[in-house]
């Protein structure tokens, strides 16, 4: 029974992620390591949801006066604080500061990058008004994914110049994992762990939120580590529709490697010089125990 459950699983994700994309999803970029090289400061991206946003020389409640506007397809911006309703912003690639009302921004989306022409509905629904044709091409933030629970597909809700629109995912829509981050990882919905000819999948809430607590608690190696073997492949699938598939080292280590970059994880369960956990914390979820290594 097991064995057909997780070859299910499988099934499930490959439906899910077939080659040749009629879209593109890139996830949510994070904090702009450059700007923050620049300047010390972090600061999240975020896209103007209405026509027109003005741009405050102070918040609102502090007399603010208007300065400047911003368009819905105007230039980057990156906020640095949240305030009250309000956002401060570097915005014309980080030149220029000023303040914004925040409930008209969309902080750090993922993007949905059209690989071919494709319909977009007024509602969740293939028999819904068309409001629009998107050109290949054509990239717009998500606002949200729905999966309606009739099939593997679901929905992705675009914004559209101050409206919205409702596009159908198909199972040819892949995902581009080259802006991995370990906290995409928070809210695991499917994972499946295979080691050699076992492979075990799990759906389990308590389970997937021990992993995600694992792995999304990390040290960033900054690239690949010589000396571990990567004899392991976790495959898990996010809340939000994404897949991302990993290495797991199989001797004590904890860490696993996403696009040829190592981290080691579990780090909340240790301070100082402690050093690492075993592994086992990860298999074991799976009932796998790896003896791979000599004690």
């Amino acid at each position: 029974m097991m064995k057909k459950q997780v070859l299910s699983f499988l099934l499930t994700l490959m439906l899910l992620y077939t080659s040749c994309a009629s879209a593109t999803i890139l996830p949510p970029s994070g904090v702009d390591e450059d700007f923050k090289a620049w300047t010390g400061l972090e600061a999240t991206p975020a896209v103007v949801l209405c026509e027109s946003l003005s741009v405050l020389n102070a918040r609102g409640d502090q007399g603010g006066k208007k300065v400047d506007t911003l368009y819905y397809t105007g230039n980057d911006i990156l906020v640095i604080e949240s305030w009250d309703g309000y956002a401060k912003i570097h915005y014309s690639d980080g030149a220029d500061l000023g303040w914004v009302r925040s409930d008209y921004l969309l902080m750090d989306p993922a993007w949905y990058v059209c690989d071919e022409d494709v319909q977009v509905y007024a509602y969740p629904d293939t028999m819904a008004p068309r409001v629009a044709l998107l050109d290949k091409g054509a990239k717009l933030p998500i606002l949200t994914q729905w999966d309606d629970g009739q099939s593997v597909n679901g929905w992705v809700c675009v914004s559209l110049r101050g409206a919205a629109g409702w596009i159908r995912k198909t199972p040819k829509d892949t995902v581009d994992e080259t802006w991995f981050r370990p906290e995409m990882l928070a809210d695991i919905t499917g994972a499946v762990l295979q080691m050699g000819d076992n492979a075990v999948g799990s759906t389990d809430k308590a389970v997937l939120t021990e992993l995600s607590r694992l792995l999304t608690n990390v040290e960033d190696q900054g690239g690949a580590m010589a000396g571990c073997p990567f004899t392991a492949t976790l495959t898990l699938l996010l809340a939000d529709g994404q897949k991302v598939e990993m290495l797991l080292a199989t001797d004590s280590c904890c860490v696993y490697r996403v696009n040829d970059r190592d981290y080691a994880y579990a780090r909340h369960l240790v301070s100082g010089d402690e050093g690492s956990p075993e592994n086992t914390v990860l298999f074991s979820l799976f009932g796998m125990y790896p003896q791979l290594w000599v004690r």
